[in-house]
């Protein structure tokens, strides 16, 4: 698996190089510009860097099923299973490294800021400035923010697998009805249906426990970070587990039914 998550990469590395390159150019251009333009980058480009990426892993496997360059992957000895799960393994990882390039954005631009008012940086207390920052301005810090963030890998990753089982079905069970695109759309609304009316009972069983919480954090003011996960256990829990189970499905169409 380890092979095949090099491979992607390899694969891509061109378009990566492209992203950075753009976004340092960017970044200068705008900081030029002062304080403002700085700031503007800061806001803009993760949703920027968001809409690349979706469209990114969305069209690593788009093209593996479509392309004639998937039949070398699909014809070595890897097991569908590792395939699928390769590239899932692939996003996440790349989704990482563009938090982490983000990041090291956030403290360049924001010691261009904390200079530009005349103040000395000061790294090692950036963290603890940030989280009490948080705290007293909008009540939540870094612990809420890294609960919230984990629980939206979840939903991210079961949103994705969902995506690549509908592009799965429809080359393997209808690989021969034209208007493919159109099609895979169609599964991945029929997909997401069922799982709004799974989740959906699911939350009316588990309504009591919601209760018992939102209570708890209504008599205290506001949710620490532990009442948070608790809060978003159930969701990322379902999350998982469908990604799970639309991994699974989807490895298995792309043993057994695959149609190139």
């Amino acid at each position: 698996m380890l092979n095949l998550i090099k491979y992607e990469f390899i694969r891509k590395y061109k378009l990566i190089a492209v992203t950075i390159i753009t976004a340092i150019a960017l970044n200068i251009f705008l900081i030029t510009r002062g304080v403002g333009g700085s700031a503007t980058f800061l806001v803009l480009f993760p949703i920027v860097l968001f809409v690349l990426y979706l469209t990114d892993i969305i069209k690593m496997y788009s093209d593996d099923l479509n392309n004639k360059t998937g039949y070398m992957l699909f014809m070595t000895s890897n097991s569908g299973y590792k395939i699928i799960s390769s590239k899932l393994l692939t996003a996440v990882l790349e989704g990482f490294a563009l938090l982490l390039l983000y990041f090291i954005f956030t403290l360049i631009n924001g010691a261009y800021i904390v200079v530009s008012t005349g103040a000395q940086i000061d790294y090692s207390q950036i963290i603890r400035v940030v989280d009490n920052l948080l705290s007293g301005s909008l009540g939540f810090s870094l612990s809420h923010i890294f609960i919230s963030l984990t629980a939206t890998l979840a939903f991210f990753l079961a949103f994705i697998t969902t995506v690549y089982t509908a592009m799965t079905i429809r080359k393997s069970i209808f690989s021969e009805i034209k208007f493919g695109g159109l099609l895979s759309f169609i599964i991945f609304l029929c997909i997401n249906w069922g799982i709004s009316v799974i989740s959906s009972r699911l939350f009316d069983i588990i309504t009591p426990y919601y209760d018992s919480i939102t209570n708890a954090i209504f008599s205290a003011g506001r949710a620490t970070p532990e009442e948070l996960a608790l809060i978003l256990l159930p969701m990322t829990a379902f999350s998982i587990i469908q990604a799970i189970a639309l991994t699974g499905i989807s490895g298995y169409l792309l043993e057994k039914k695959i149609n190139l």
